[in-house]
């Protein structure tokens, strides 16, 4: 699944030095320092809330424990969003997929998968809306684009 593989690129800035933690796959071990940017691995477990270890700043020594708990929940419900999308559980689906935005809002692919599930439901300016937004936040999210381009195709044959 690409969708899920690309959501290992989302990366988080410690709130209080700045340090880029890049979330991918592998362990909860640290990471690898990228130039001066100091990156951490983390996995999703099938529960992420659930006994997460400290983790914490490699530069300042801050927990970040609870942004990395975050973290881990959103991509769990994205990721239950997509299975029940898979299911034809659309509204179920939007149930997760809006958990997983309302924990980590600026996710492209949580945007674009919320506007898929509109356009599933018949609800099309919302749909427009979510992949609109999906763009702000990386203009090259390929769902988004594919799926505002069909849009625009299909408005412009129905008006000839």
């Amino acid at each position: 699944m690409a969708i899920i593989e690309h959501l290992y690129e989302i990366t988080m800035k410690c709130p209080v030095c700045g340090a880029i933690y890049r979330p991918t796959k592998g362990s909860r071990e640290t990471g690898k320092n990228e130039g001066d940017k100091e990156t951490r691995e983390i996995t999703n477990a099938q529960c992420p809330m659930l006994n997460a270890p400290s983790i914490t700043c490699k530069r300042c020594k801050v927990d970040l424990s609870d942004l990395f708990s975050l973290h881990d929940q959103a991509i769990w419900d994205h990721r239950e969003a997509l299975y029940l999308l898979s299911q034809g559980r659309y509204s179920e689906a939007a149930m997760h997929n809006n958990q997983a935005i309302a924990l980590y809002s600026s996710n492209a692919d949580f945007h674009a998968l919320a506007g898929k599930l509109w356009a599933l439901q018949g609800e099309f300016r919302e749909a427009i809306a979510s992949w609109q937004q999906a763009l702000k936040f990386d203009p090259e999210n390929a769902i988004a684009c594919d799926c505002l381009q069909m849009i625009q195709l299909m408005a412009k044959n129905n008006q000839t």
